[in-house]
């Protein structure tokens, strides 16, 4: 199957149906209220993970393939330590 759409963006990505973060930050505006718990069995790229966290609901994600899990989480860790940096 060709890959279309934006080349440079698809090679970032963690997982091939990676979501953007902004999608589920505009979901999580919708539908959630801060307090509430997530529970995602699919995390895939983990752009949820990011969403709720600065969102400020509790999150639980599950993930089958171990490198998605691991890339998911280097992910989230990464960004909410640029993000804490940012903020000092």
């Amino acid at each position: 199957m060709r890959q279309q759409g934006n080349k440079a963006l698809n090679r970032r990505r963690i997982h091939p149906t990676q979501k953007p973060v902004k999608l589920y930050e505009w979901l999580l505006r919708q539908y959630a209220q801060p307090g509430m718990k997530i529970l995602d069995t699919h995390l895939g790229g983990g752009s949820i993970a990011i969403a709720a966290h600065y969102y400020g609901v509790d999150f639980v994600g599950c993930e089958i393939d171990a490198d998605y899990w691991r890339s998911a989480k280097e992910r989230f860790e990464a960004e909410t330590r640029q993000m804490a940096l940012l903020a000092l």
